[in-house]
């Protein structure tokens, strides 16, 4: 399988390496927005006891259910911009310093992702004590999915998000080791192997009668987003895209829609045993959507927001605290079934996510980005 020639405009010589592209800020906040949205779904008939047209009840709702897999658009761009910097850095020094990446990655990730897990041990922030000091330990060391696998979610803790950040540090651990003995030209192996693993380790789960979690957390039947990133940056070396709007329109129609029927039809996000259509298909669908998605938002050439830049700078910051935030709003407007009281409530819940999300990343986590940017050897985003 070869990667697929795009038209890209290649990036103009610098004298100094530099990457960075705000518009996939701006695709980091949406897909943060689909994720939190999903977590606020409401049944169809609430909406048509409310006076909203049954078809737009519906298109609303299969449109939100597939949010969830806006946890698969960060891992493909996770994957995408990993890859690219690291490529990068290889072009400009002529090797990779795994040791300073680690160190990136570690000053980026981890203030946030600890200082999380101890608020969900306080009994305040852990309704019930679902989340145990066996969960704990599981995200301490970066395999809070594996725990997921094996023991059920640690249900209404606002640690449950961290899931998806134990997926990604496994492949920050590994990837770079890799990648050092890569040209971009054998990208694309690397690629079809994690897609080969990711298909055999779905077809092992499903003849074995796997758990309800064994493939959605399982990171080896995940890494089709992963493999899909990285096959962009493959495809493109180093550049963007060159679509017109109607093409990038397009994309983003043909990438979110089918994301609504898998969701809401083959439901591989919760499915109540595992089946063999949806499994085997419906991961490598979402995978396809995701990067067309991606593919549809690189390299458009219009002035981002300032708001929107920033809530994408803030979007892991976003992402980790949804939870907190759901957690806060309930506390203040308790769940009924009157719907004035369920749209007001994820507002609140937005707006308590932000909060935290941007005092977070002022006092917690950007004092580490400073520091983190002295072991770059390409700039990124400014801090």
């Amino acid at each position: 399988m070869a990667t697929a020639a795009l038209p890209v405009q290649t990036p103009a010589p610098a004298r100094r390496q530099a990457f960075y592209r705000p518009e996939l800020d701006a695709l980091r906040f949406f897909a943060f927005l689909a994720v939190f949205l999903f977590h606020f779904n409401r049944p169809v008939s609430l909406f048509v006891e409310h006076g909203v047209p049954r078809w737009l009840a519906v298109s609303a709702t299969s449109l939100v259910e597939g949010g969830v897999f806006g946890v698969d658009l960060f891992f493909v761009l996770s994957a995408y911009l990993i890859t690219e910097l690291l490529f990068r850095e290889k072009d400009a020094t002529g090797t990779l310093d795994v040791r300073s990446f680690y160190v990136r990655r570690v000053l980026r990730i981890w203030p946030l992702y600890f200082f999380v897990i101890g608020l969900a041990l306080v009994p305040v922030f852990n309704p019930g004590h679902a989340f145990t000091w066996r969960h704990a330990l599981a995200y301490l060391l970066l395999a809070g999915n594996w725990s997921v696998v094996a023991g059920g979610w640690p249900l209404h803790s606002i640690a449950v998000p961290l899931w998806t950040v134990s997926i990604e540090e496994q492949f920050y651990l590994v990837w770079p080791q890799i990648a050092r003995r890569l040209t971009r030209r054998n990208l694309a192996t690397a690629a079809i192997g994690m897609l080969v693993i990711a298909n055999g380790t779905r077809i092992v789960m499903v003849a074995i009668h796997g758990g309800t979690n064994s493939v959605w957390c399982n990171t080896l039947a995940r890494l089709d987003p992963i493999a899909a990133g990285i096959l962009v940056a493959a495809a493109l070396r180093g550049g963007a895209p060159r679509f017109a709007p109607a093409t990038r329109l397009l994309l983003l129609i043909a990438g979110v829609v089918p994301l609504a029927f898998v969701a809401n039809v083959w439901q591989i996000h919760q499915p109540e045993r595992l089946e063999w259509l949806p499994t085997l298909a419906g991961f490598p669908v979402v995978a396809a959507c995701t990067t067309m998605i991606l593919l549809a938002v690189l390299g458009v050439r219009f002035t981002i927001p300032r708001a929107l830049l920033y809530l994408g700078k803030i979007s892991y910051g976003l992402y980790v605290y949804h939870a907190l935030g759901n957690l806060l709003s309930g506390m203040l407007v308790p769940v009924h079934t009157d719907f004035v009281q369920l749209a007001t409530r994820p507002i609140l819940a937005f707006t308590i996510t932000v909060a935290l999300a941007a005092v977070s990343y002022a006092f917690l986590e950007k004092p580490f980005l400073k520091l983190k940017t002295k072991f770059a050897h390409v700039d990124s985003r400014p801090v």
